[in-house]
């Protein structure tokens, strides 16, 4: 693998000898300083840009600044945030109007995470296409990113088959760029989306101990994603992979382990952006309550998700939260509601298992015309 993006970019900008030239690298270092997270170097390169141009605006300048913002803005804010969207959407409008080509098909990838992240599928999809239709073959940050969006969209639409192409050429570029934050990203993407799996088959399937096996593989997959981010100093996100493996602990049934997870790390996850998943996260704790012998706890935990419940979040994780609460529910001797939450469990399971499928069908009619191979 080449020499990490970031300490590449950096030398570049020391020997540019054009000041534009040097701007623009130094925004794009910017870009990849904030995946890594690496906040506020980047915030402050930003500025310092914006000062050093604000009297003598350079289009090429004000695009990758609006790039760069955009994703510090990302991994500093909500991950769903408007304001990102917006910033991002300026620099793809600007690189268009300035004929860059290469900033066009990168911000056209981020566009697509952005609309993944959003759940606008159609959208997604258009700029991936356009992603991959418009980046050189040797562009590997804007190919990267296309196609990890490809691949943890099939993913989402639940086909490994069909995802694992794309994750493989999505590392081949990362490498080939010396890109660790994508690389971190692309274990972290697998990682979570294999627990998400086993999650739902054990809360659907029957008893949840009966996937303990399965779980403990889950784990051993998201430690080895937490070993790869100390190694390469990526603090992106970085309640992530505990609370990953809060909820694979739940699974296995390792109560008091999971819970000392949960409380160190739920703050810092509503402070990421995480607040959609606190559905899932508080019926966990309110299980592992319960089970070390904290009933009033659990039951408070069981209220706090209840009332989270009514607030935006995916089809798929109400699925998983009112599963376990119905467990909790049961264990607490409250049949009536019980009852009552496993069957909108059960309603928002087939919803989910009808938005793959029209996801798994859109996915196919955009990008079955491109060559994986040559992605």
């Amino acid at each position: 693998m080449k020499p990490p993006l970031a300490a590449r970019l950096a030398a570049a900008t020391g020997a540019e000898r054009n000041p534009i030239m040097a701007a623009c690298l130094r925004a794009e270092r910017s870009c990849a300083l904030s995946r890594q997270g690496q906040l506020d170097e980047a915030r402050r390169a930003i500025d310092e840009l914006q000062v050093q141009f604000a009297w003598q605006p350079q289009p090429a300048v004000s695009a990758w600044l609006n790039l760069a913002e955009g994703i510090n803005h990302y991994y500093r804010h909500e991950r769903d945030s408007a304001a990102a969207l917006d910033l991002i959407q300026r620099a793809h409008a600007l690189s268009r109007a300035a004929q860059m080509a290469p900033l066009h098909a990168l911000a056209a990838a981020w566009l697509a995470h952005m609309c993944l992240v959003r759940d606008d599928m159609t959208r997604m999809a258009q700029h991936l296409v356009e992603a991959l239709q418009q980046a050189r073959a040797d562009h590997h940050g804007a190919r990267s990113r296309a196609c990890l969006i490809a691949a943890n969209a099939y993913h989402l639409a639940g086909s490994l088959e069909r995802a694992l192409p794309w994750y493989t050429r999505a590392r081949v570029h990362a490498v080939a760029d010396g890109d660790e934050a994508t690389l971190a990203s692309l274990m972290h993407n697998q990682s979570s989306l294999r627990s998400h799996a086993v999650r739902l088959a054990a809360l659907f399937d029957g008893d949840s101990l009966a996937h303990a096996e399965d779980a403990r593989i889950a784990l051993l997959g998201s430690e080895s994603s937490g070993h790869y981010d100390i190694g390469t100093d990526n603090r992106a996100l970085a309640s992530t992979v505990p609370l990953e493996q809060a909820m694979l602990l739940t699974t296995c049934g390792r109560w008091k382990d999971a819970l000392a997870l949960f409380e160190t790390w739920f703050d810092a996850a509503r402070r990421e952006g995480f607040d959609r998943l606190e559905p899932c996260f508080l019926a966990d704790m309110a299980l592992c309550r319960l089970e070390l012998g904290d009933a009033d706890g659990a039951l408070r935990d069981a209220a706090e998700a209840q009332t989270a419940l009514t607030r935006p979040c995916d089809v798929d994780d109400r699925a998983i939260a009112q599963a376990q609460l119905a467990h909790v529910y049961d264990l607490l001797g409250r049949p009536d509601e019980a009852a009552l939450l496993r069957e909108r469990a059960r309603r928002d399971l087939a919803a989910h298992e009808a938005e793959q499928a029209r996801l798994l069908a859109l996915l196919d009619g955009a990008l079955g015309g491109i060559d994986i191979a040559g992605a």
